[in-house]
């Protein structure tokens, strides 16, 4: 179970495994348990040091086409990764704690959350094309000539130059637009015809494996992208939504004693604060006391 552990927590798990890891999960209090304290001690040995920018400098430098790619042992030195898409087109893989942020050679910008992968697909002189599994935050720079192609498990996201945030966890596909246009498209199977939506500027679409078209409406989460930010905003939000945000920013697990606190409502904002102040201060809200440990909060009190 460790090995199962320690590819899904990398990013290296096939769809299959992916999905026995969430079932395994969800199994029990037992099975989440172990899950959480391994991705803690999976997040505890993260590097975080900075980008190698001579290293990458010098993977620019290869003649076109050529692909460079480094792997650790994550037990032993966490798991990293640089590859060459192409003429002057990197992406820098950082398997860490927080969200790695990459600058492209032509202007582009990546953000990967904790966990999450991308790969090169295609890279040529028409077109980018990658493939996502997890979540990230994507700032493309215009190329009418070479439009950004992202693939995940079971949509096409096509973009000329746009902002916007892609999250391909499980059996869905969630594309969260900051800004211009995106196309989504859901691939027709056997033969169907690709069903396709535009989405602008505070517009979010949806595709599923068990829901046959594409969901199109605003987005009106305000949290979207905190994990990137680090900047969180609730207005009147169930503690049962906020554990959700906190959990995903600060990749930490919440219980509550009382499980009616999830029902209080929350008006609060928080800007690069650590999880421990956001938590501080969300217990004084509701004269709470708090247990933190090991990545690993305790609300308890009677609350509202």
């Amino acid at each position: 179970m460790n090995d199962k552990l320690a590819k899904y927590f990398s990013g290296e798990c096939n769809q299959d495994e992916r999905e026995y890891m969430e079932s395994w999960r969800s199994q029990s209090s037992d099975n989440a348990k172990g899950f959480f304290e391994a991705k803690n001690i999976w997040i505890s040995m993260q590097p975080k040091p900075a980008p190698n920018t001579d290293m990458l400098q010098g993977i620019l430098k290869e003649p076109k086409g050529k692909e460079v790619q480094i792997n650790f042992n994550w037990m032993k030195y966490a798991a990293a990764a640089v590859v060459l898409l192409g003429i002057a087109f990197a992406i820098n893989l950082f398997m860490n704690a927080d969200s790695s942020t990459q600058t492209l050679a032509d202007g582009s910008e990546i953000s990967l959350h904790a966990g999450s992968t991308i790969e090169s697909i295609n890279i040529t002189d028409e077109i980018r094309e990658v493939k996502l599994t997890g979540k990230a935050y994507f700032d493309i720079e215009r190329d009418e000539t070479r439009p950004f192609v992202i693939v995940t498990n079971n949509a096409r996201i096509e973009v000329l130059g746009t902002s916007f945030v892609i999250d391909a966890s499980g059996d869905k596909t969630e594309v969260c637009v900051e800004s211009g246009l995106v196309s989504l498209i859901k691939p027709g199977v056997q033969g169907a015809t690709d069903l396709s939506v535009k989405l602008s500027e505070g517009e979010m679409g949806t595709i599923s494996n068990v829901s046959k078209g594409i969901i199109k409406k605003n987005n009106n989460n305000a949290n979207y992208l905190a994990w990137k930010t680090k900047t969180l905003t609730f207005q009147k939000a169930s503690m049962a939504s906020v554990e959700v945000v906190l959990e995903d920013v600060y990749g930490i697990e919440i219980e509550f004693e009382n499980e009616a606190l999830k029902n209080c409502n929350l008006t609060a904002k928080f800007k690069e604060r650590r999880a421990k102040d956001a938590i501080e201060i969300i217990a004084k809200t509701f004269n709470l006391s708090f247990d933190f440990k090991d990545g690993k909060v305790l609300l308890k009190g009677r609350g509202c």
